[in-house]
């Protein structure tokens, strides 16, 4: 008898657990406007915008909407507007961090939706590690994850690559920056290739020479560049 009430009890339990979590939803589209609709038919959000995307952001689900000015914000999953749509792009969250654009620039918004970087820059390139390339004015810089501008733009080119370290160009004259951005060789050599255990091939005048990963040259530039093989 004791074993056929708990079994009800728990029966009843599970049943009640059921009708308690959220129904399904899924995205309403109506003369071209999206909205959000329950599976038992009841409207969550009302079909007003050109675009609904969700995304998971710390456990809780969010969405990037766009309205009918083609401006971009971000929604609940109530459908409250947490960032007013005034951008023209959101990108989805990567390393804790959404892209912004406006005009044509680029900043970033946090986990909280803050800004924390104005759209002042003609890029921003994901996070890697601490750090991120942007560009201005075509020229190349980084910032880190605390929005520090590390370089200024000032390279024609930065370059990730293997072993943590960062390739540069500057008038067509190639240098290193470690992992966080702090500049190991100014662009001096001809041509720059990637380290590979800790050791990088670098071209000037037509001969190869290698330099370890301090940019201090362990060959003087002797060898020719069809006798080097590393």
């Amino acid at each position: 008898m004791l074993f056929k009430s708990l079994t009800i009890i728990l029966s009843v339990l599970i049943f009640s657990g059921c009708i308690q979590k959220e129904l399904s939803h899924t995205v309403l589209d109506e003369n071209g406007k999206k909205g959000v609709i329950f599976e038992d038919g009841n409207i969550k959000i009302k079909p007003v915008y050109s675009n609904i995307v969700y995304f998971s952001l710390n456990n809780t689900t969010y969405a990037i909407v766009k309205n009918s000015n083609d401006k971009t914000g971000i929604i609940n999953k109530k459908g409250k507007l947490i960032v007013k749509p005034i951008y023209d792009s959101i990108s989805p969250y990567f390393n804790n961090y959404s892209k912004i654009e406006v005009a044509g620039k680029f900043g970033l918004i946090n986990t909280e939706f803050k800004v924390i970087l104005k759209p002042i820059y003609d890029s921003i390139d994901q996070f890697i590690g601490d750090i991120a390339i942007i560009k201005q004015n075509d020229k190349y810089g980084c910032i880190d994850k605390n929005i520090n501008l590390k370089v200024k733009p000032s390279y024609d080119r930065i370059y990730f690559q293997q072993e943590k370290f960062i390739r540069t160009e500057l008038m067509n004259k190639w240098g290193y920056l470690d992992n966080n951005c702090n500049v190991i060789v100014k662009p001096i050599y001809d041509y720059g290739y990637d380290f590979s255990n800790g050791i990088a091939k670098v071209i000037i005048n037509d001969k190869v020479a290698y330099l370890n990963s301090k940019g201090k040259l362990i060959t003087k530039p002797i060898f020719t560049k069809q006798s080097s093989s590393f």
